[in-house]
């Protein structure tokens, strides 16, 4: 059996080809293998967030309380301001402006096993000389810098 490869330039029209068209419906390609990611479980989740140190994981804590309680997108959660967290005592109210589906959202995070606390103590080692609003500075040995932190750095450390 022969495997048939196709390749796509953005400058030709496949409609001109639909014996070609034709033969790829017929036989479609099975032997691609996906990535499957691994899902954490609550318990996990608990774990992580009560015994893992601060002084190297906070950010990535602070990240997971917001990406899960808002089911937040990795370039949400880049984009996320201090403006656009408001802090009420018992809980934080966040507004995600700026959605893939252009519909702003609006989330609460309540105290449940210390969750804002380590939001304020994230929150606390922020730089006073910080020119930007963003929420997730580069974090490393318990300190901030001013630097953000990006989409990709995100997303390694919440996939």
């Amino acid at each position: 059996m022969v495997k048939s490869c196709l390749i796509i330039y953005d400058n030709i029209d496949t409609s001109k080809f639909p014996k070609l068209i034709a033969f790829f419906e017929k036989n479609p390609v099975t032997d691609i293998k996906r990535k499957k990611l691994k899902i954490l479980t609550k318990t996990e989740i608990d774990r992580f967030l009560s015994s893992a140190d601060d002084k190297e994981f906070l950010m990535i804590k602070v990240g997971l309380i917001l990406g899960i309680a808002g089911a937040c997108r990795t370039d949400e959660l880049v984009n996320l301001t201090v403006d656009d967290i408001e802090d009420v005592g018992s809980s934080l109210i966040v507004k995600i402006p700026n959605t893939k589906t252009k519909i702003p959202r609006i989330f609460v995070v309540t105290d449940v096993g210390n969750m804002l606390g380590l939001f304020r103590k994230y929150l606390s080692l922020r730089p006073p000389h910080v020119k930007h609003k963003r929420l997730f500075l580069y974090y490393k040995a318990g300190k901030c810098s001013s630097q953000p932190v990006g989409k990709n750095t995100m997303g390694k450390f919440l996939v």
